[in-house]
């Protein structure tokens, strides 16, 4: 507890001398207490670097009968870019072939929220994900679909705020058609 205590100290002294370097004067009212806020943020967009995933319960089929997919479109989550840290507001969609129990909707909705909070490449997050969600829900097969707006792209270097990047992965046979609302649109 005392190492971590000290690292959050340099943590936001590091953001107080950034401050301070962009010609912030970081004794200015509004901006005196934004090294902590900034580290409290940053733990909360990473949370899923320190906390470990979430259990996911399983309710057992009833009846004999081969399901589906199940599919859950448009959970809403933040990242954030691993080349710049800022952040990346996603829409995830998945679509899993239960194996040999159903998984409860909010323990999969949690997962991937949880591994969303990190810094991530999307690309490379796709392909982790689709993984992820074939070990944890025990699925045979899965396909997940996310789109995200990037701020380092938004807002900074092209500076496009009407561009999203869709990235998709499948395991196994999978057969249906995944939907990605784009984030942060008006529509």
């Amino acid at each position: 507890m005392l190492k971590e205590s000290r690292l959050k100290a340099r943590a936001e002294g590091g953001v107080k001398e950034l401050l301070e370097y962009l010609g912030e004067d970081v004794s200015r009212p509004g901006v005196v207490n934004t090294p902590r806020r900034f580290v409290k943020a940053m733990e909360e967009l990473t949370r899923g670097l320190r906390e470990p995933p979430p259990e996911v319960v399983f309710f057992p089929l009833e009846y004999e009968a081969e399901v589906g997919p199940v599919v859950i479109e448009n959970i809403g989550a933040v990242s954030v870019c691993e080349h710049h840290l800022l952040p990346i507001i996603l829409r995830i969609s998945v679509a899993y072939v239960p194996g040999d129990g159903i998984p409860g909707l909010s323990k999969v909705i949690k997962l991937v929220k949880w591994a969303a909070a990190r810094p991530i490449m999307q690309e490379r997050f796709t392909e982790w994900i689709a993984d992820l969600l074939m070990e944890k829900l025990r699925a045979k097969a899965v396909y997940v679909k996310v789109c995200g707006v990037h701020m380092c792209s938004f807002i900074r270097g092209a500076k496009d705020e009407h561009h999203s990047m869709t990235t998709e992965a499948k395991r196994g046979e999978i057969n249906v058609r995944l939907r990605c609302k784009r984030p942060l649109s008006c529509r």
